[in-house]
């Protein structure tokens, strides 16, 4: 049976693609690059990107797992894997003062890591909406 089809989000684009695609091929390219710009220098995300990709951080985070290299969380479990991740205990989106101090920092394998980050999003996302009085 054949995918449904509607047509390419792109504003004014009238091709067909299948329903679980968001643009044709024409258009996709355009997307992914406002999505990065967005990103990259939007007025709340660009401030994280840009962190995550100075020369501080990437020698913190490789020293710091060059010196904690399993996965607390998997420890114990009793489970010993190899950290993938430096993640912030207390995320930067949180509070950017502790986004470089070693004592907010753990090494994670990206399955945890990745647990942790929705976690930390879903609980964002309620705290956003309770303030807005339940609007989403």
């Amino acid at each position: 049976m054949a995918k449904p089809m509607k047509q390419c989000n792109h504003a004014g684009c009238r091709q067909l693609v299948p329903y679980d695609v968001r643009y044709c091929d024409k258009h996709q390219h355009k997307a992914n690059a406002e999505t990065y710009h967005k990103r990259m220098y939007g007025e709340h995300e660009g401030r994280y990107q840009q962190f995550y990709k100075s020369s501080a951080w990437r020698k913190l985070s490789r020293r710091f797992l060059e010196s904690n290299p399993v996965c607390i969380q998997c420890y114990q479990d009793g489970v010993i894997r190899k950290a993938d991740v430096v993640d912030h205990v207390i995320e930067i989106k949180d509070d950017w003062s502790h986004r470089l101090d070693e004592s907010n920092l753990q090494p994670l394998c990206y399955r945890h890591h990745n647990q942790k980050t929705k976690q930390a999003r879903e609980t964002r996302s309620k705290e956003a909406s309770a303030k807005n009085g339940g609007k989403s």
